[in-house]
This record gives C-alpha cells, sequence and structure tokens, in this order.
C-alpha cells in the first residue's frame, strides 16, 4: 500500500546532511540564549516536530529552544492570547494561520517581513504565494510559513469495490459525492441500523466544521465577506444552496453520521471522509485497506481550503529575538520543509522543494501525494483579519444547528450575518 522504503532513506539523507553541517549563528560566542517555544502538534507528528528542534539544538550550541506541547489548536490559542494580555507570551510560538491577524494587532509580535528582507533574511520569492498569503495581514508579513494543507477526499478502495464502485475513479463533483455516498451507507447485518456510512466531515460547532462549511460556500460561487471585509456575505443564495447540500447528506439521504463511530474510517465503518491532507501518513500506518486520495468533488467551481501553521516571534529582548529568527528561519529551510513535507501530509511550501529530485522521487514512489499537491492551484487561505476568530465562532453555531435540527437554514444563515456584522462594527470602530 506504502512504498516506505523511499520516504525512510529520503529522510535519513536528509537527517545526517543535518548533522553534519553545524549551523552558523551571528550569536556565536555569546551566552547560551533559552527559548520557550509553544506549540499544537500531539501524538506521533508532535514527536517528529520536537525531534526537529532537538536536531536544531544540537547544531546551534548557542541556542536551547525548549518546546512544549500547549493542548490543541484552540486550547493553546485561549492561552498564548491570555499569556499576551499578562505581557508574558513564549518566546516563539507555532500558531494556526488566521491568527496573525490578532496578534499582529495587540502589537505582541514581530513582523516577520522586516527580517526577512533583512541582513540575514531569506529569499521571500522560494515561498509559494499561497504561503506568503496564509502569514499576511493588512498587507504586511507576520509570521513564517511553516506547515501548508488542504482539504481532500479519502475513501477505502475495498468498500468501494465491495458495493460496485470503480475504486480508481472517486466522485468528482457534488451530485457525484451524494450518489457515491448512498451507495457506501448500508445495513450490513440487516437489524435495520446503519452500520457503514458513506461519507464523513466535521458537523459540529468549531473551527473545523466553519473550514470545511466555507470550501464548500466557495464552490458554490459565494464568499464569506464583502469586497472590503466590513461585512459578512455568507447569508447569500450560495451560502444557502452550500448549507441545503449538506443537510441533504445529513438529514435527507442519512449518508453522514451525526454521531461518526470512533476512528469511523480507519475501522472501515466510514467509506469516505473529508479530512485534512496532513492526516496521510497517520491513516497509512493505521488502515488495513487500501487508500484512495482524491481532489475534494466540486461545485459550481473547483476550490479546496488552505489550513496548516506558522511560526510567531513575540516582542521580548534583542538577544531572544535574533535567537529566534535563527531558530524559525531554520524550521522553514529548504532542507527541513523537504523533510517536514515528507515526514507528513503537509505540503512543500517553498518552490525549491517542490522542484527537488527528492520530491519528485517521492511524489513518484507516492502518486497519491502529487493529488494533494496538485490540488493547491485551486487553493484558498481563511480571511486573516481581526474579526475572523469570532465570525467563524457564530457561524459554526449556525451549521451546527442547521444540520441537527429542522430550522429553516436560511434563517440560521441571517440571524449569523446579523450577529456577525454587528461585532464587525464593534471592532472597526476601536
Amino acid at each position: 500500500m506504502r512504498k516506505l522504503l523511499t520516504r525512510r532513506v529520503v529522510i535519513l539523507c536528509l537527517t545526517a546532511a543535518a548533522l553534519l553541517m553545524l549551523a552558523t549563528s551571528p550569536m556565536a560566542g555569546a551566552a547560551k540564549v533559552k527559548l520557550s517555544y509553544w506549540h499544537f502538534l500531539g501524538s506521533d507528528m508532535g514527536k517528529r516536530h520536537e525531534a526537529l528542534v532537538a536536531e536544531f539544538n544540537k547544531t546551534h550550541p548557542d541556542i536551547e529552544v525548549e518546546p512544549l506541547y500547549s493542548g490543541n489548536a484552540w486550547t493553546m490559542r485561549d492561552k498564548l492570547l491570555a499569556s499576551v494580555a499578562g505581557k508574558q507570551p513564549p518566546d516563539i510560538s507555532m500558531i494556526d494561520q488566521f491568527w496573525a491577524a490578532q496578534l499582529a494587532s495587540t502589537g505582541a509580535i514581530i513582523k516577520m517581513q522586516d527580517l526577512m528582507d533583512g541582513p540575514n533574511g531569506v529569499d521571500k520569492s522560494d515561498f509559494s504565494k499561497l504561503a506568503l498569503a496564509t502569514a499576511t495581514y493588512e498587507g504586511d508579513i507576520w509570521t513564517m510559513p511553516y506547515a501548508m494543507s488542504n482539504i481532500v477526499l479519502y475513501y477505502n478502495k475495498d468498500m468501494f469495490k465491495a458495493v460496485g464502485l470503480d475504486p480508481e475513479k472517486p466522485p468528482t463533483t457534488w451530485d457525484e459525492l451524494a450518489e457515491y455516498a448512498k451507495k457506501l451507507t448500508r445495513d450490513v447485518n440487516g437489524d435495520g441500523k446503519t452500520d457503514e456510512w458513506g461519507l464523513s466531515f466535521p458537523v459540529t460547532a468549531g473551527t473545523g466544521t466553519v473550514y470545511y462549511y466555507i470550501t464548500f460556500l466557495w464552490q458554490a460561487g459565494g464568499e464569506l465577506y464583502n469586497a472590503d471585509e466590513t461585512k459578512v456575505a455568507f447569508n447569500s443564495q450560495a451560502g444557502v444552496d452550500a448549507l441545503k447540500y449538506w443537510i441533504k447528506l445529513v438529514q435527507v439521504d442519512g449518508t453522514v453520521p451525526l454521531s461518526p463511530p470512533t476512528e469511523g474510517f480507519t475501522v472501515g465503518r466510514i467509506a469516505m471522509e473529508m479530512a485534512s491532507s496532513s492526516t496521510l501518513e497517520t491513516r497509512q500506518a493505521k488502515c488495513k485497506f487500501p487508500i484512495g486520495v482524491a481532489h475534494i468533488p466540486a461545485g459550481k467551481q473547483r476550490v479546496t481550503g488552505v489550513g496548516g501553521n506558522n511560526l510567531a516571534i513575540f516582542k521580548t529582548t534583542a538577544a531572544k529575538q535574533a535567537a529566534a529568527w535563527e531558530f524559525v528561519k531554520w524550521m522553514s529551510s529548504t532542507e527541513n520543509n523537504l523533510k517536514w513535507a515528507i515526514q507528513t501530509g503537509y505540503t512543500p511550501l517553498r518552490t525549491s522543494v517542490v522542484n527537488s529530485q527528492a520530491y519528485k522521487d517521492y511524489i513518484k514512489a507516492n502518486p497519491e501525494v502529487g493529488v494533494m499537491s496538485d490540488q493547491m492551484s485551486v487553493a484558498r487561505p481563511r480571511p486573516n483579519n481581526e474579526t475572523y476568530p469570532e465570525v467563524s465562532r457564530i457561524l459554526g453555531l449556525a451549521v451546527e444547528k442547521a444540520l441537527f435540527s429542522k430550522e429553516d437554514p436560511k434563517a440560521l444563515l441571517d440571524a449569523a450575518a446579523a450577529e456577525s456584522d454587528e461585532y464587525i462594527k464593534s471592532v472597526l470602530k476601536k
């Protein structure tokens, strides 16, 4: 199912090369600088990430970065904002891409663009425009792009075969997705209850659900905000159409579970799942069946959402900020971006990585990764403004209510839009 040898060989070569070359630091000879670093990567991915941090420490004897797993993204976001309010933030932090606006507006973080353009900077042109867009607020780059993913469709090829579907022909449109999901939803033991569902995606209020819903909103031809982001626009006809499509899948067709079984896709009880490309490696390690990876099925437009995380440097002392820049620069280097892309399902941020022979060989050995990389051509980042986190919360509650109740979707979106607009107005007045 997987040509793991290629991945392991490439990673070993990269690690060996990194350890052979001690990084040159402008702080050589100075006392060791200790830096606190918060992140929200748990499980195996967190271990890999902290292994990279340890590698940095080995190759930079004048700097010691102390990583701290600080809970999932939303838990850590609350802790981070509280630390900023209390004037005790970490020296460096991983952030979800759309947190940049909130942190920049508080004056808590350093503008990354100044460091990138400085004498000890980096070549911004090597980063994809999409990667830089995820780090940009009001025209300036505030964070360092680190990891980028998109929403893809994973599917169980054995379950496709079981109902007569071609495992090499995944659904490509909304209509096909609904049709396939119906065929794949089954009462296997004949007790009158569904045992296997055709499709799964986030359905409860939260940033994940909104991230997926926005993608369908875009696919329907809609927008989250108006052009100058002074009002929301998700209660348009496109927004209603996207929500009604979800309601059809959940309530009418019964193909998407509101309470999905634990690891339903992994254990073979969910046939298709829309999820982040960053979960590929974990799925391949756990699943006992062949996995298909496809572009997310298209509506009126072909669009997918961009997720991932960036790195922020907080305002502290000059010595700590200089050391933090060395760390951030090293973590996002061509060598480490290549390593991270191969170790995970994250898509390369740098053109030099995409064009490298090592990555081309990896794609050739693992064509499903190429599907994810190709889809970046139609990917869109979430808005990076001060109001998005709260607007996302309000919209998420409306989407959840629409899926779990019989309330009118248009009325729910209108109410969420009115609440969002009032909030935006209050922020713009400040």
